[in-house]
């Protein structure tokens, strides 16, 4: 014996499908957003400024502490973010080179200065080695 489909069982299909294309709405934008970039820059604890990396995007600006006995002066070009010029002793920050990877962190203790990228872990460009190994 056959059953028919009736009503309540088109109703269920229906809302099955909808669930399902708004499931994927929302994934695409949430990958579309993950993608961003974002360069947070800390000092004395506090956040800064929040700047997107992207390759038309460069400024340049400076960051005192909360002493004024010392600055950081960051560069952002081409979708990356380093600190050009700091009035600390050791220069550590400066040797750090330029970030733009989700994660990666450039830190000045002695100037108590911060930047962190959050967002896209894309490690794509073949010039970034992460590990060698024989």
């Amino acid at each position: 014996m056959r059953k028919k489909i009736n009503k309540y069982d088109v109703a269920l299909i229906l809302v099955i499908i909808a669930v399902n294309v708004l499931i994927l709405i929302y994934g695409s934008n949430n990958m579309i957003q993950e993608t961003e970039k974002i360069a947070y820059v800390y000092s004395n604890n506090e956040l800064v400024g929040r700047y997107t990396l992207t390759d038309d995007y460069e400024t340049e600006f400076k960051v005192e502490n909360e002493k004024g006995t010392g600055y950081n002066t960051v560069r952002i070009e081409d979708g990356k973010i380093w600190i050009h010029e700091a009035t600390c002793p050791d220069k550590i920050c400066l040797h750090q080179g330029k970030i733009h990877n989700g994660g990666e962190v450039i830190v000045c203790l002695p100037n108590r200065f911060m930047i962190q990228i959050k967002g896209s872990t894309d490690n794509s460009d073949p010039d970034d080695i992460d590990i060698i190994a024989q």
